[in-house]
């Protein structure tokens, strides 16, 4: 948790976020479908959730950080028994939004950090590896600040926590609540 903790108050305070202007937080959830097949033996898809701040940087040109959150049991593939899962993406990266009559379309790219821990009776892993993220999506603002996300991810990070390389990045589908807080200007 400490490291997780290091590494978003660094992406956060290399991003420029609250110098640039407005800032909008973001909570998510979304479902998540990882694209390796060893991985979807043992663990499946389920449910990731996550935080993200971002800020436009120039026209339509947003800088964002965030971090999210997987956790599952499986079972070992041979033995049957028990294992545990916990990945956390860091992620932050740049995105392009387009705004056409109330709704704004955006994609982005991104690295992203992933910290690793994997718990059976054969062993621990604790591992951590950059990997890649890209995003599109749509958010519609509300009213007083208020916006709701609609967005699809991909990621990729190939690791190799044990006798094997995995990718433990996937698909991500999800909604996202925001809060556009804006600063208050001197003219």
């Amino acid at each position: 948790m400490k490291k997780m903790i290091s590494i978003a108050a660094i992406l956060f305070s290399l991003s420029g976020i609250g110098y640039a202007g407005d800032v909008t937080f973001k909570v998510k959830g979304g479902y998540f479908h990882p694209s390796d097949r060893a991985f979807k033996d043992i663990y499946g898809g389920g449910m990731m959730y996550g935080v993200e701040a971002g800020t436009e940087i120039w026209k339509n040109l947003e800088m964002w950080v965030g971090g999210s959150y997987f956790s599952k049991k499986g079972e070992l593939s041979i033995t049957r028994e028990e294992t545990k899962l916990k990945i956390i993406p860091i992620k932050g990266g740049l995105r392009y939004t387009l705004s056409l009559k109330g709704v704004n379309l955006y994609g982005g790219i991104g690295v992203s950090y992933y910290l690793y821990k994997e718990t059976n009776p054969i062993g621990k892993v604790d591992w951590g590896k950059l990997g890649a993220v890209a995003r599109v999506g749509s958010f519609v603002e509300l009213s007083q600040g208020w916006t709701v996300d609609f967005y699809v991810s991909y990621s990729y990070c190939r690791m190799k926590p044990a006798d094997f390389k995995i990718n433990v990045g996937g698909i991500e589908a999800g909604i996202g609540i925001g809060y556009k807080y804006v600063w208050s200007r001197k003219n």
